[in-house]
């Protein structure tokens, strides 16, 4: 027994016990870590998160002075989907439209076969209620939203319905 108090063995023995009683597993963390996009597209399911494809989310300082947020994620297959707001002010519903001074626009599209569908408004006006990307959550270093919007492809003059979408994402930015 008096071997187990020896200097050496002792403090060796407080440290292990230390180091596993004091392990993080908050579990809050934990989910706030997942980042993902999931969506519908035309009925059929979409879902990206870290593990199969890439995700960026970054603010940018624009020209003069306000803050633009755009994010791109593509999976493994070839499949991408792009959001860029101007002039972004944090958690609220942002509305899309085609007007020249309103320079925000959401993007699917896939490599093969070639497809590139971006946001249609139906006139100059801001929609009411569609197509819209709502910020749910702006903590600084997560945003987490949801959107909708139909898509057309000018090459071919199809149509995409990208519905029910949600996402989390860590945000980067140059603003820090």
């Amino acid at each position: 027994m008096k071997s187990f108090y020896n200097p050496i063995v002792a403090p060796c023995v407080f440290i292990i016990c230390l180091l596993v009683g004091c392990r993080d597993d908050d579990p809050v963390d934990q989910l706030q870590e997942e980042e993902f996009l999931s969506a519908q597209i035309d009925g059929t399911d979409f879902m990206v998160d870290r593990s199969v494809g890439l995700i960026s989310c970054q603010k940018y300082l624009n020209d003069y002075g306000g803050i633009d947020l755009q994010v791109n994620v593509e999976t493994t297959s070839g499949e991408i989907m792009e959001f860029y707001i101007a002039d972004y002010m944090g958690a609220r519903n942002y509305m899309f439209s085609n007007n020249i001074f309103n320079k925000s626009w959401m993007r699917y599209g896939i490599v093969n076969p070639l497809g590139d569908w971006i946001t249609v408004a139906e006139n100059k006006q801001v929609q009411a209620t569609f197509p819209y990307l709502e910020i749910i959550e702006d903590d600084g270093n997560y945003i987490k939203g949801n959107f909708e919007f139909e898509a057309h492809n000018p090459v071919d003059n199809s149509m995409k319905l990208i519905s029910n979408g949600n996402f989390n994402f860590r945000v980067a930015s140059e603003l820090d």
